[in-house]
């Protein structure tokens, strides 16, 4: 069938054509599939000079007609040929995830012609069929795509469908993040016949690191750390076969071509070397073992083993995680529900604390719960081959520093499991608990980044800081925040130069150029000095933006909430009046309500001697005389201390008045990690929440001072000693006394944010499982896709920097 109209209509009426018109041919063969779909464009500039300019015109579209129906007829064997075309541009994370692969097989096996192609903000598709855009409901697993945008084009010929070149192009590109190697590849792992049976690096199209190991964009080999891997023959083969399932994989490798595996221990270096390294596990030493993101330090879990993994690294008590080879495994250690089994199995592969089976593996972890991960590398299931118990999995790394890349960054190790893949980006591992049935983070790092989180607003060009401890940063990219791995302590100098430079790494992946720099209030931090200097390098503003309101924020911008009273419980944070922060309500930006501002005896010290904390908020009851938790001359001193207010500062922090609390009931008097009597003390909470709503604890007490209101927390750590004192049983009654705690403060808060507004709760205090469980069933709305803590700080200060 041959569409004429426009022609006939120009005869008839003899008028000028339009300025661009489109006139379409098409023809059907025997077998009724279409030949061909040409489109002539036709531009007249001017009115024509004469009539016969204007039947010339038209008579040259004719022979045009003449000679594209012969084409036609002479070329049978094309399938199409075609003239005009469809631009597909698909946005989202569609790069290192098999999406080009993915496309190319969806074409050949519906007939289209044209091309794929990866270019900077995503996957550009030439496709002769409109309705190939609607293919993306079948699209990898791994790929989450954004927007489908859809333009009819000139273009060239096209006989076939191809992969082509990669194009540098503005715009941002959503990189994808390490991912877990899947089950296809550990298949091929365990089966002898496979060529890549046993190789510790076996990865494919749906898995394997990523965004550890990008240098810059578009996803192609060469901007990896794989360029250094000259691909073999067989490799090669597989990467360009279109069936193959790694067509196109950019981590492709094998046991000739690819990263290669040793042991290295007093001087020898084992090629392999994984039995050599678990016979040293056995033997109860430490091996460090270099993953995807960076180096684990693995050790058994008994006692001898453990104790001297604390001491190479300096940590005397905080928990460490543990690997186990499988969900049976993990269900001889842990209780889990469904949805922890599902974040355990995801393939984004996080640690996820859960609640211990009985009093076991308390040299690991001295809490009721510890960190489980399952293997996420084939390296990991290789060590499980020739050994069938847990493993202690934690980060290379000295308090406060970033977690090791290299052996030399790592001089505390003696034994090490290396493989010479360079690490472009350190990743460490993301954690998680889940709480009323949703995923918390308590950080967010590998499997997670750098894939971005919708802000409700555009806030491009946004760069936020965060905080100083466990830190992350935010870069804006329109409506997309794209949060940084897990940064760590930026007090640190090795980690505020780590900060520098993934920041670099970052704004380069993005392509973004700062328009705004948002960063903390506190006048001492690291990040706000390096906020102030970003400021004057990029010639921007500088926005800086309180500790509380940003957790508060940062509840908001996920739920896209205009109007909310917010509430931010933690350890610390530096408040406008220049006191410290930590139990915070807030009506949108305003501040209408706190706990009571307690004295923290000797500043600093006090949040790691709880003690002191507990005298302050009692020394003006008989408590602090009654109670033997202090010698007489620390009485005498914090006494002193107390009245003069030397060295003495006040704070409203909830977190310290739980510590407050685990002093006084014993649980623990001095804090060696972050958080250490706070989450001590929610280990002795009973676990069923309903038992929590029976104990008909104190109802709070709530004064209203110059407009404000405040949790008097001074009655609650009163209510606590006086019942101590009764107390016949002091095991139960610490339960019953923590579980207390946790209900006053949780249902203090409330009470003074209950404003008739949707309420948020966000901040360290977050975390803990009794406290927000209760709150949710108040209704109130938490974080669900960034930390509560402070790795979630800085997509609230990039949301409250726009607004």
């Amino acid at each position: 069938m041959l569409k004429l109209a426009c022609i006939k209509c120009l005869i008839k009426n003899e008028r000028k054509p339009a300025r661009m018109e489109e006139i379409e041919f098409f023809s059907v063969d025997d077998d009724h599939f279409r030949i061909a779909a040409c489109t002539l464009r036709i531009q007249m500039r001017g009115e024509p000079a004469s009539p016969k300019t204007y039947y010339d015109y038209v008579h040259r579209i004719s022979n045009s007609i003449v000679r594209i129906k012969r084409f036609m007829q002479n070329n049978k064997s094309h399938r199409y040929v075609c003239y005009f075309m469809y631009k597909i541009i698909v946005k989202g994370t569609v790069q290192g995830v098999g999406f080009r692969p993915f496309i190319y097989r969806k074409a050949i096996e519906m007939d289209v012609v044209g091309t794929v192609r990866n270019i900077g903000y995503g996957v550009e598709i030439i496709a002769d069929k409109e309705e190939f855009a609607d293919i993306f409901k079948d699209a990898p697993p791994l790929a989450k795509i954004d927007d489908v945008i859809v333009e009819k084009i000139d273009d060239r010929r096209y006989n076939d469908f191809s992969i082509i070149k990669s194009k540098d192009s503005e715009g941002t590109t959503i990189l994808p993040p390490d991912i877990f190697t899947c089950d296809n590849c550990m298949k091929e792992l365990t089966d002898k016949k496979n060529r890549r049976y046993g190789y510790f690096f076996i990865t494919c199209t749906d898995c394997g690191p990523r965004f550890s190991m990008i240098g810059g964009q578009p996803y192609d080999r060469p901007m990896t750390s794989m360029d250094d891997f000259k691909m073999c023959e067989r490799c090669r083969k597989e990467y360009t076969d279109p069936l193959d399932r790694r067509f196109h994989a950019q981590t492709i490798a094998c046991h000739d071509c690819g990263p290669r595996l040793h042991f290295h221990s007093g001087g020898l270096s084992i090629p392999g070397g994984i039995k050599e390294a678990v016979e040293m596990l056995k033997n109860g030493e430490p091996v460090a073992i270099k993953g995807i993101g960076g180096y684990h330090v693995a050790c058994l879990t008994d006692k001898v083993p453990v104790q001297r993994l604390r001491q190479m690294l300096g940590r005397m008590h905080k928990p460490f995680a543990i690997m186990v080879k499988d969900i049976e495994m993990a269900e001889s250690i842990v209780h889990m529900d469904e949805k922890e089994i599902e974040m355990l199995k995801s393939p984004r592969r996080p640690i996820v604390v859960l609640k211990k089976r009985s009093d076991i593996l308390n040299d690991v972890s001295e809490l009721d719960s510890i960190g489980v991960m399952l293997p996420y590398t084939a390296l990991h299931q290789l060590l499980f081959r020739y050994i069938d118990e847990p493993l202690v999995m934690t980060s290379a790394n000295m308090p406060g520093e970033p977690v090791a890349i290299s052996r030399e960054e790592f001089n505390k190790g003696k034994h090490f499991l290396s493989h010479d893949r360079k690490i472009i980006n350190r990743c460490d591992d993301t954690v998680l608990k889940v709480i009323d049935g949703s995923p918390v983070f308590l950080r967010r790092s590998r499997g997670y980044v750098p894939s971005p989180i919708r802000l409700p607003i555009d806030c491009d060009g946004t760069i936020a800081l965060g905080a100083e401890m466990n830190n992350t940063f935010c870069v804006c990219a329109g409506d997309n925040a794209f949060l940084s791995q897990h940064i760590g302590m930026t007090a640190h100098e090795k980690t505020i130069n780590f900060f520098e430079r993934s920041l670099e790494k970052m704004l380069h992946l993005v392509q973004i150029r700062p328009k705004k720099i948002a960063c903390d209030l506190h006048p001492r931090y690291n990040t706000t000095r390096l906020g102030k200097r970003l400021a004057k390098i990029y010639n921007v503003g500088l926005c800086q933006v309180q500790h509380h309101r940003a957790h508060v924020f940062s509840v908001a911008a996920e739920h896209g909430l205009k109007d909310f009273t917010g509430i931010a419980c933690d350890g610390l944070g530096y408040g406008e009046d220049g006191t410290i922060w930590g139990g915070e309500i807030f009506q949108n930006k305003i501040r209408i309500g706190h706990l009571e501002q307690q004295p923290m005896i000797g500043g600093d010290v006090a949040t790691l001697e709880p003690k002191r904390m507990l005298f302050g908020i009692l020394a003006g009851t008989d408590h602090s005389e009654k109670l033997k938790l202090w010698t007489s001359q620390e009485k005498m001193i914090f006494r002193k201390m107390h009245e003069t207010g030397f060295n003495t500062m006040k704070t409203s922090s909830s977190g310290r008045v739980l510590d407050a609390c685990a002093a006084l009931l014993g649980i623990c008097d001095r804090r060696t990690y972050e958080g250490r009597p706070a989450m001590l003390l929610e280990s002795y909470c009973y676990d069923d929440i309903e038992k929590i709503m029976m104990l008909e604890p104190q109802k709070p007490v709530i004064h209203t001072q110059d407009k404000m209101k405040i949790l008097d927390t001074t009655h609650l750590i009163s209510y606590i000693a006086s019942e101590m004192e009764k107390a016949k049983d002091i095991a139960s009654f610490r339960k019953d006394a923590a579980t207390v705690a946790h209900y006053y403060i949780a249902d203090g808060m409330h009470a003074i944010a209950d404003t008739g507004d949707r309420i948020v709760f966000s901040g360290g205090v977050a975390c803990n499982r009794y406290i927000t469980d209760l709150l949710i069933r108040k209704g109130v709305l938490i974080n669900k896709e960034v930390p509560p803590g402070d790795g979630g700080i800085a997509f609230g200060q990039a949301y409250l920097a726009n607004l």
